[in-house]
C-alpha cells in the first residue's frame, strides 16, 4: 500500500469527517490571516515555537508548504455549543492529529492543525529559550498564514455545520 493508500485509511479510522485531495498551489497563504496572529487574536503570538513571530517569515512559511508534491485537507464537524464543548473541542482535534502524527512518523509527513504547537506541556518561547525539538514543531495552519476559510469553501467543505456544529481542520502534506 503506497502512502496516499494508508493516509486515506487513517483518516477514516481516526474518524474525520470530510478529506479533499488538493494541490499544495491550491492553498490559499494570506498576509490577513498571519497579521490576524500578529494582533494575538488567540492569545498565543510570541507564546509558542510554532506561532508568528516563530512560525518564520512569509517566504519560510510558505516553503515550508511548498516543498511537499502532495496534499489532503481533513475536516472533523464537532459541536461548540457551549464553552464545556468548546474546550473539549480543542482536546478531541488535538488528539486526533497527534494520533495522526504517531500513524506517520517514519513518513515525510508535515500535518499542520489549528491552534498552537502542544508537544511539550510548557512551550520553551515562554522563557525566551530555542525549541527542544524543532524537528517535531506542530505548526499551525493560521499560524503559518494559510486562509483555512477560503480553502473550506473552494472545497466544499463543512466549515458551519449548524446546530453549534463546526468544521476543525488539518492539512496534511506529503511527498510521493
Amino acid at each position: 500500500m503506497d502512502l496516499r493508500e494508508r493516509l486515506i485509511e487513517i483518516f477514516t479510522k481516526l474518524g474525520f469527517d470530510e478529506y479533499r485531495e488538493i494541490k499544495v498551489d491550491n492553498i490559499v497563504f494570506s498576509q490577513d490571516v498571519f497579521d490576524q496572529c500578529a494582533r494575538n487574536t488567540c492569545g498565543n503570538f510570541g507564546k509558542n515555537h510554532a506561532c508568528p513571530p516563530g512560525a518564520g517569515t512569509e517566504e519560510e512559511r510558505k516553503a515550508r508548504v511548498q516543498k511537499y508534491g502532495q496534499a489532503f485537507i481533513l475536516c472533523k464537524i464537532i459541536s461548540i455549543r457551549s464553552r464545556k464543548e468548546m474546550k473539549e473541542s480543542i482536546e478531541i482535534l488535538d488528539n486526533l492529529n497527534k494520533a495522526l502524527r504517531k500513524e506517520f512518523t517514519a513518513d515525510d509527513v508535515l500535518i499542520m492543525g489549528a491552534g498552537p504547537c502542544t508537544l511539550c506541556e510548557k512551550c520553551s518561547a515562554l522563557e525566551e529559550e530555542p525549541c527542544r525539538f524543532p524537528d517535531k514543531k506542530q505548526y499551525s495552519m493560521e499560524g503559518s498564514g494559510i486562509d483555512v476559510v477560503r480553502m473550506s469553501m473552494d472545497q466544499k467543505m463543512t466549515y458551519n455545520a449548524g446546530m453549534g456544529k463546526v468544521g476543525f481542520f488539518t492539512l496534511v502534506l506529503y511527498n510521493r
